[in-house]
């Protein structure tokens, strides 16, 4: 993971400036922040965007710290304004340091929960969505273009039985998504797990193994990703 302070540019004022913002913001909890970077618990480009409604919460743990939108990288460029919406009830868990590309949207619906584990990155023009529950392990690495989301956005039914709407997504620990994969709701991805790009993941993927395809499906196994 790279330090978010050693690529300094002219704008890093502006950036800094958004950044003591947002700590001392009533939105934010610090239970346990990084003292590496400045004491704060994030640094956030200052062209980012936010919607915190009444009782959102962003909550630090673990020396939590968060690159929002001002990683070194190609996506600098193109990639467009990183944004988080949180509403009321919503809580977004940073445990460790973790990185949030440019680009990416967060979104939390009401009473929703989101919780990175710690050395964690996404590139860029990632979405992240949860109704109810996304949990991404440590030292995962999510590519450009990868949606998340544990939801359907509108009801389905069979026989006149509504069929499940909502249900939580788990990534486990050094699990690798490939760029526009789509990771959909109840799944689980076990720890060490290689999902290929552009795949559409809707049923449970084991540890240890690669996946490919709509939907996903094993393609490989005995894969070991080490970043």
């Amino acid at each position: 993971m790279k330090n978010p302070l050693s690529h300094i540019k002219p704008e890093a004022p502006f950036h800094l400036l958004r950044s003591f913002m947002f700590h001392f913001s009533s939105h934010v909890v610090r239970k346990s922040v990084s003292r590496s970077y400045l004491g704060f618990c994030a640094y956030v480009n200052g062209l980012s965007s936010f919607s915190l409604e009444k009782n959102s919460q962003i909550v630090f743990d673990n020396e939590g710290f968060l690159v929002f939108g001002t990683e070194r990288s190609s996506f600098r460029g193109w990639a467009g304004r990183t944004a988080m919406y949180i509403r009321k009830y919503g809580e977004l868990h940073i445990k460790g340091y973790n990185q949030i590309g440019r680009g990416s949207l967060v979104w939390i619906l009401e009473n929703g929960r989101i919780e990175f584990q710690g050395e964690t990155f996404t590139t860029g023009n990632n979405m992240i969505i949860s109704k109810q529950s996304v949990t991404i392990g440590k030292e995962c690495a999510i590519a450009w273009g990868v949606t998340i989301c544990d939801h359907d956005f509108h009801k389905l039914y069979k026989n006149g039985i509504q069929k499940t709407e909502t249900a939580p997504v788990v990534i486990g620990d050094r699990v690798w998504l490939g760029m526009n994969a789509t990771i959909l709701k109840g799944v689980t991805i076990g720890e060490g797990a290689v999902v290929g790009a552009g795949a559409v993941v809707t049923k449970d993927v084991p540890p240890g193994v690669m996946v490919g395809g709509n939907p996903a499906r094993v393609i490989d196994e005995g894969i070991e990703f080490r970043g």
